[in-house]
């Protein structure tokens, strides 16, 4: 997986891509310190991951959003940002963003969410979900959307919402690949949402979110 880094911080950059050099399979290809720089190189080099930060000099990196997407369609990002504000994670979940975590996190945990991104599921640290949920928690099309699934595809959104494959939430619910393909394209239908981030935003809407993986096999064993 070819890496982006686009932060202001060198000591950061520096950090970032001997840890990600480490990883096998992930090299990072490039780093820029402000926005023009940025978007040449993700112009230039199309990475299939980009770790934006989202306080650059004079362009924040939530403004970036649009830009990237335009001209690397296919790259996946990963906001790592210094703190993090119900506006900021907005507006990252708006722009359809794969992963979003503080820069407060672990090492480990970088790794973690960057290895999730790369093999196309999502990932937003416990903050973020957070904030995911007490954003939409009051607004009354949630409980709408909400009213229009079955509770097999309430389980199966919850499942995606905790970056779970379709092979993997087949194996766990005991049915074909196809089936969950199904219901995920069912999902997409009733609640109007594209992107697999966003699916993850109206899963925390309706409170599908669980960090807890035994709490995820009993809800599948429960509409088997």
């Amino acid at each position: 997986m070819r890496v982006a880094i686009i932060d202001d911080h060198s000591a950061l950059i520096e950090m970032l891509s001997q840890v990600i050099d480490r990883i096998p399979g992930f090299k990072v290809i490039g780093s820029a310190k402000e926005a023009v720089s940025g978007l040449e190189l993700c112009r230039r080099e199309k990475p299939d991951i980009i770790v934006l930060d989202v306080v650059l000099p004079r362009v924040s990196g939530l403004s970036l959003l649009v830009d990237i997407k335009s001209i690397s369609p296919e790259s996946r990002i990963l906001i790592f940002a210094g703190s993090v504000s119900p506006a900021s994670v907005f507006g990252a979940m708006s722009a359809g963003v794969a992963g979003f975590l503080e820069k407060t996190c672990t090492l480990e945990e970088f790794r973690s969410a960057l290895q999730a991104v790369a093999s196309g599921r999502v990932y937003f640290d416990s903050q973020v979900s957070e904030i995911i949920k007490n954003i939409v928690s009051r607004n009354p099309v949630v409980q709408s959307a909400c009213a229009k699934l079955t509770p097999r595809e309430k389980t199966v959104l919850g499942f995606i919402a905790n970056g779970m494959s379709s092979k993997e939430i087949a194996t766990l619910m005991g049915v074909s690949i196809h089936t969950i393909n199904n219901h995920r394209s069912n999902l997409m239908r009733k609640i109007g949402l594209h992107r697999v981030a966003q699916l993850t935003l109206h899963a925390a809407r309706i409170g599908l979110v669980s960090e807890n993986a035994d709490d995820r096999s009993a809800a599948a064993r429960s509409t088997r």
